[in-house]
């Protein structure tokens, strides 16, 4: 009889195409996914990678089981959700995911208080910009400044993030204050986010307004981006709620500003009736709800 966790093996393999990654998704070292694989390989007869170079690739085998395997994984989860979903104990873990800057800015501060009200309950906070599928329950509660698309996922609109030009005194005070931000800024430096999908909207407006200035510093990081500004590196777009309360950094005035983005937060159906769930949900609405805007 197949092992489902050989199959899940044979699933993350397929969709990361290293067994070191692989590894990573689910938790486990690179030897045991290997010998996970070779197990499932010898219990078919078959091949079900062929192993390159640049990773490994499915054979006709591996897609022949691909639909069988994802059709298995899809029933396993449903199963996890429901039986998840139906758990009225405030106890466990909960995994949530959400941006760098609204965990470590907004969440984290709070999460003292959390502990001493829900002493049974685990947070596995991730904060990053990767997409992760509730579905697939990468995660059980994401915030994300980009509505979900996925089905049977409850949303809610939390708050929205408005950004500026914002620039440390330091910086002026050497390079001098930009006589018309909102149109150039030639003559000064630039700190862009990096050329990614979350930043795109930034960006774009950002560079529309570069003129001649150099941009000095591409980061995926907002976080490194607000600390790299207060230490005078240049002119960047920061999110006001972070950068007002640094008096080190002065806010440039422009007639216009990007538009503002919308914090969702997002849970699989099947787990929205959790008490573990619904407490993690409530608390993080409590932080988040008109206090980041």
């Amino acid at each position: 009889m197949l092992d489902w966790n050989d199959l899940r093996t044979f699933l993350a393999v397929h969709r990361s195409g290293t067994l070191a990654r692989a590894a990573t998704t689910l938790g486990i070292n690179a030897t045991t996914v290997g010998r996970r694989l070779a197990v499932l390989e010898e219990e078919l007869g078959a091949k079900l990678f062929d192993r390159t170079p640049d990773g490994y690739s499915v054979t006709q085998a591996g897609l022949d089981l691909l639909p069988r395997a994802e059709r298995m994984e899809q029933e396993a989860i449903a199963l996890e959700r429901e039986l998840a979903g139906a758990d009225q104990r405030v106890a466990g873990t909960v995994r949530v995911s959400v941006t760098e800057t609204i965990g470590t800015r907004f969440i984290a501060p709070h999460l003292h208080r959390f502990a001493r009200e829900y002493p049974e309950l685990t947070l596995d906070l991730s904060c990053n910009s990767r997409s992760v599928s509730l579905a697939r329950r990468e995660a059980d509660i994401a915030l994300r400044l980009a509505r979900p698309r996925e089905s049977d996922v409850v949303t809610r609109r939390l708050s929205t993030v408005r950004s500026a030009l914002y620039a440390a005194r330091c910086y002026l005070q050497a390079r001098g204050t930009p006589r018309d931000p909102e149109r150039d800024l030639s003559g000064h430096d630039a700190i862009l986010f990096a050329d990614s999908r979350p930043f795109a909207l930034e960006n774009g407006w950002f560079s529309q307004r570069l003129g001649g200035a150099r941009v000095v510093l591409r980061c995926d990081s907002v976080s490194s981006i607000f600390s790299a500004t207060t230490f005078g590196l240049g002119i960047a777009l920061l999110p006001q709620s972070v950068a007002a309360h640094e008096t080190s950094l002065v806010r440039l005035a422009t007639e216009t500003e990007p538009e503002p983005r919308v914090i969702w937060q997002a849970v699989h159906r099947d787990l929205a009736g959790s008490a573990r769930i619904r407490a993690v949900l409530d608390f993080l609405h409590g932080i988040i709800d008109g206090g980041v805007s």
